[in-house]
């Protein structure tokens, strides 16, 4: 069962503790969804971290979850800003901390480490949204109403068959009350843009800690190129990609989801303490 976490910035916090604790994770959620999705959502994935001796630590974005806000407005600049403070601290007492991010979560988790690698151990990147094509027109039309009218919606909104080959987990999607299912909204595109310029693709190439990338190819919410360009320019020594010929973006929550729960539990296993 969550508890409350507070790292100071406002933000609602959880934290879901293994009964025999090795190492923590720190868990990003993605646009429009929220960190307790990952406890019966995703294979399971908080209950398995916690099975396999990882404490999960994780907030819901601005506009997001149980963080106050209008439906699925958030700046990523900011979000940045609150994946660090809470990277702090957790690291306060030396304890090993991975890092976990899907989607519009694994670019704030890239940018993160791509701003400050210290006192993380591993990344995992799950369907991160680290590429963002947009036309000059629409950015630039982003980025006007990012500051006036930061609510408005420029594109359509992603279809939740999009997300799943498992027509369950769509209706899933569809049905919780807590999924933001309108469109990314001006300031969130305008700032996650910024983000993705800023501290990702210009900060990539010194990158140096322990990290796992999977994806889907058939994902139509973030494109799987952009995780092959960044596995490429990081330079770190363990990095490793594996991209699902089939896979929709919600690997985790599709068809082969069990290989892809083993291979994250695996490979994060592999590299904490016993």
């Amino acid at each position: 069962m969550a508890k409350s976490w507070d790292f100071g910035r406002g933000r609602a916090g959880f934290v879901w503790r293994a009964a025999a604790p090795r190492a923590r994770v720190l868990l990003q959620h993605g646009y429009g969804e929220y960190a307790g999705r990952y406890v019966a959502r995703y294979a399971g994935l908080i209950p398995a971290l916690n099975a396999a001796g990882f404490d999960v630590y994780a907030f819901d974005f601005e506009g997001h979850g149980e963080t106050g806000g209008a439906p699925g407005v958030a700046d990523i600049k900011i979000a940045v800003e609150d994946h660090l403070a809470a990277r702090d601290a957790l690291t306060l007492d030396g304890a090993p901390l991975f890092l976990f991010g899907h989607s519009l979560g694994g670019l704030v988790t890239a940018a993160s480490v791509a701003r400050e690698q210290r006192g993380v151990a591993g990344v995992v990147l799950s369907a991160p949204a680290l590429l963002i094509e947009l036309s000059p027109v629409l950015k630039l039309i982003a980025n006007l109403l990012g500051s006036i009218a930061p609510a408005a919606r420029l594109t359509p909104p992603i279809a939740p068959e999009s997300l799943s080959r498992i027509p369950e987990e769509v209706a899933a999607y569809r049905a919780d009350p807590m999924i933001c299912l309108l469109p990314p909204p001006a300031k969130l595109g305008a700032t996650a843009l910024a983000v993705s310029a800023e501290d990702g693709w210009r900060r990539y190439g010194d990158w140096q800690v322990p990290v796992l990338v999977v994806h889907g190819a058939k994902d139509a919410a973030t494109p799987a190129k952009g995780s092959e360009r960044f596995c490429a320019m990081v330079g770190a020594a363990d990095k490793r990609m594996e991209i699902y010929p089939k896979g929709y973006h919600e690997l985790l929550n599709d068809i082969g989801r069990e290989e892809v729960l083993a291979l994250v539990l695996g490979w994060l296993s592999d590299r904490a303490p016993r």
